[in-house]
């Protein structure tokens, strides 16, 4: 029999053999060496020479005067991990930074800086870069967050694609590494961090085109090139048995990857994608999908559904339809529409047992996969009885447990805050100003390092302010705690600390007698103690 990790290695691949056919059957490669650009790329990622942890990239990262960063374009994580590198700098490095981004051609840069100094809107500055006209991705909502950043810290962003619209994709990289040149040599004491297409980050391509025209110029710059999941290493570390603990990997001297996301995650991102842009998500769609990944995770645990699992409704942000329904349902009362209607407009998805009814706030794989084990919950064990305010304290920490658990099966790669996060982030904005709109986050992050030192000295039900929290702050604080238990939940079975047949309890167990969901959430952690974290950027 498959160990829990060579089975869940042994899913991953099936599924990636089938997204492989359906991501080749959709593309139609119009350029001529196309497919030897795109094996030059696979080559240089194709094995790695050690697994190191952060502090080793770090310091890579802080000596190195241009910094190369691949992007998979519809893969939101290779833009947070840009993100989280930009970030890291700021905190570790002392040098300026300007970054250079793809996204933006050069013909618009006096458009960017207007909008980075505050002259134009951000409604203005889309209408203005014509982004969908440019880009067949929708990447705002990706990058938003990385132009936020640099705002806010002064740090100057210059737009590399240079080439005419249409141009090949060698004439592309020797336009931009000229132009990458010319921006080194105007400010020779930043350093320049690059997001562009993975792509291009083949040694033969970019880079070779940069160092050439630094040459040129003179110019002598310490370089540094970071991949982002390479699958051809993704399935040598799952050989090797190590593939959810390793987040780096050292390819050469001044050659990194990061494995942050499974292969099949990226592939969705784009098959989501291109579906959305045929119009073929609809509702018959995402609620195939969903069904199926209920499927996967209950075959994957053992779970017998003995419910019919297809009487569900599923809904998307596309279609908010069911709010009208739930209005006019006896089995609702306003306070519950209007919690209801607080997770949707905090795009949170969400699983409504009643009905049975479940809001994707998104299509992301992450969303989907922790619904659906919320609903294999429902399907096992039904819906629950209102509860005290202790019980339905840690009865909302289990669910937000076996939803983040759940999640993982299908991405290992998923990352959420724990404790060192949650402390860092209160130290952060000690020193800096709080942003609009993260008062309730810093609120929670303090209540739950309250709760946790109660928790810690064994009188968690003496931590009464956690319990009596208005609804906002009351789920905030129990999904956090969940999520937290949910990552240690899944390190757990990978490393033989808890069982399929643990996690399957915590799925059938109804938690009917007093006091049975505290003891499920204090036995679970018990279990736990021990189980290491994989450390992460």
């Amino acid at each position: 029999m498959l160990s829990p990790r060579a089975e869940l290695i042994h899913i991953q691949k099936k599924i990636y053999e089938a997204n492989q056919r359906r991501i080749h059957e959709s593309i139609h490669v119009g350029e001529a060496g196309f497919l030897k650009y795109e094996r030059q790329y696979q080559l240089s990622v194709a094995k790695y020479k050690r697994i190191v942890d952060h502090d080793v990239l770090l310091r890579s990262l802080i000596s190195s005067d241009i910094i190369y960063i691949g992007d998979y374009h519809t893969c939101h994580q290779s833009q947070r991990s840009f993100l989280r590198i930009l970030k890291t700098l700021q905190k570790n490095s002392k040098r300026p930074m300007l970054l250079c981004l793809e996204l933006f051609h050069k013909s618009l840069q006096p458009i960017v800086d207007g909008y980075m100094a505050g002259r134009l809107s951000e409604e203005v500055f889309l209408k203005r870069i014509r982004l969908r006209e440019r880009w067949v991705f929708d990447l705002w909502s990706n990058f938003k967050p990385i132009l936020d950043f640099a705002k806010y810290h002064h740090i100057p962003i210059v737009g590399t694609e240079v080439a005419p619209v249409g141009a090949s994709l060698g004439r592309r990289d020797k336009a931009a590494g000229r132009y990458i040149a010319e921006i080194s040599e105007k400010y020779p004491e930043h350093q320049l961090l690059i997001l562009v297409g993975d792509l291009h980050l083949a040694p033969p391509h970019l880079p070779k085109e940069v160092d050439q025209a630094l040459k040129k110029r003179c110019l002598v710059r310490k370089t540094l090139t970071v991949f982002q999941n390479s699958d051809a290493i993704y399935w040598q570390l799952a050989k090797e048995g190590v593939v959810e603990k390793v987040d780096v990997v050292q390819l050469s001297d001044n050659k990194f990857c990061l494995m942050n996301t499974p292969p099949i995650v990226c592939q969705q991102s784009y098959l989501n994608w291109l579906e959305h842009e045929e119009g073929e998500i609809d509702f018959s769609d995402a609620r195939h999908h969903f069904l199926e990944l209920v499927d996967r995770i209950a075959h994957y645990l053992r779970i017998p559904l003995k419910r019919k699992q297809d009487e569900v409704e599923v809904y998307t942000c596309g279609d908010l339809s069911f709010l009208k329904k739930l209005k006019n349902s006896y089995h609702f009362s306003n306070q519950e529409i209007r919690q209801v209607k607080q997770q949707v407009m905090a795009s949170e998805s969400y699983f409504i047992p009643k009905v049975p009814l479940v809001y994707l706030a998104n299509l992301s794989l992450n969303h989907a996969a922790e619904e659906a084990s919320h609903y294999l919950k429902f399907l096992c064990t039904g819906e629950e009885k209102p509860r005290d305010r202790v019980d339905a304290f840690y009865a909302n920490v289990l669910h937000e447990a076996l939803g983040f658990f759940g999640s993982k099966l299908i991405n290992p790669k998923r990352k959420c805050f724990h404790m060192n996060e949650y402390r860092a982030l209160l130290r952060y904005f000690k020193k800096h100003r709080v942003p609009k709109g993260r008062g309730l986050e810093i609120e929670m992050a303090r209540l739950l390092l309250a709760y946790k030192m109660w928790e810690h000295r064994g009188m968690a039900l003496a931590a009464g302010f956690v319990f009596d929290q208005p609804f906002e702050m009351f789920f905030a604080i129990t999904h956090a705690l969940g999520y937290m238990l949910g990552d240690l939940m899944f390190y757990g079975l990978m490393s033989g600390a808890i069982k399929k047949s643990d996690i399957r309890k915590v799925f059938m167990d109804k938690w009917k007698a007093e006091g049975a969901t505290y003891e499920t959430y204090f036995r679970l952690l018990t279990k736990l103690r021990g189980v290491k974290i994989p450390k992460r950027m």
